[in-house]
């Protein structure tokens, strides 16, 4: 089966408007969107109406909306917020990505940064079961995202997929994080439960959202590992438009830049 090529809809900022961005998408060969607005900061609720002006535009230029990020649980202060409002605002995700024909919800867990990495697990899991059922109810899969930081290492990930079936949470993988982290392992060792996807490049030092090539992450093995698993999610870019660049033009370098990776791998 092809791959569906998708590319993060914050590349330009998270309060860039939509109505911009999927043209230029579509211009450049995407097929598909991974929705990546909103997912941090104050917290912002979507109604009815917006899920339906994005499913109208998505149509209008032949993008699918493949998945969703979740609301991170910090504002930009790194203040976090109340664990009802994690769930609230997360269960309104969900209800918005089944309203756009999304079928995943990427969540940053825990909900929280945590003072010791021991206590990420238990509020982990606690975060999930309270997801869970509305999400079931909506046709919506959870997928936990690999971040930086002591807590994110097999036994973190081992626990949340011992608990939750593969139909209930999968994995999305960020090699990004998993190049500063030093834990690219966790690709290979879950594959199995691979369900999204953020690809993006940087130096090893800093979360920098470049294009695949333009830093230090493996992608003939890293490519190779998704393509030869049979995956069947987006191959998702989560990179970041450069400020002198233009728009299309940048897109259009993404995903050829992709393509080529992809067909090497």
């Amino acid at each position: 089966m092809p791959a569906t090529f998708s590319i993060t809809t914050d590349l330009a900022g998270q309060k860039e408007d939509p109505a911009r961005l999927l043209p230029a998408f579509a211009a450049a060969g995407f097929a598909a969107v991974h929705w990546c607005q909103d997912w941090t900061g104050e917290p912002v609720f979507y109604d009815e109406a917006f899920a339906a002006t994005v499913r109208e535009l998505a149509a209008e230029h032949t993008l699918h909306v493949a998945d969703i990020h979740g609301f991170g649980g910090t504002g930009e202060t790194g203040v976090p917020f109340p664990d009802e409002l994690f769930t609230a605002i997360n269960v309104n995700r969900a209800e918005f990505a089944a309203r756009v024909g999304a079928s995943v919800l990427v969540l940053h867990l825990p909900p929280r940064p945590v003072p010791d990495p021991a206590q990420a697990t238990p509020a982990a899991l606690a975060a999930v079961r309270m997801l869970l059922p509305p999400c079931r109810e909506l046709g919506v899969r959870l997928a936990a995202e690999n971040l930086v930081g002591p807590a994110h290492v097999p036994a973190f990930f081992d626990a949340l997929f011992d608990e939750f079936a593969p139909d209930e949470l999968g994995f999305c993988y960020d090699t990004g994080h998993a190049l500063i982290a030093g834990r690219t392992d966790l690709l290979r060792r879950y594959l199995d439960r691979l369900i999204a996807t953020h690809l993006h490049d940087n130096d090893g030092r800093a979360d920098q959202h470049r294009l695949p090539g333009e830093g230090e992450v493996d992608w003939p093995t890293v490519l190779g590992a998704i393509k030869g698993s049979g995956y069947v999610g987006t191959v998702n870019l989560e990179v970041h438009l450069p400020p002198a660049e233009d728009l299309l033009a940048f897109c259009r370098r993404a995903q050829q830049t992709l393509l080529t990776l992809w067909e090497k791998a």
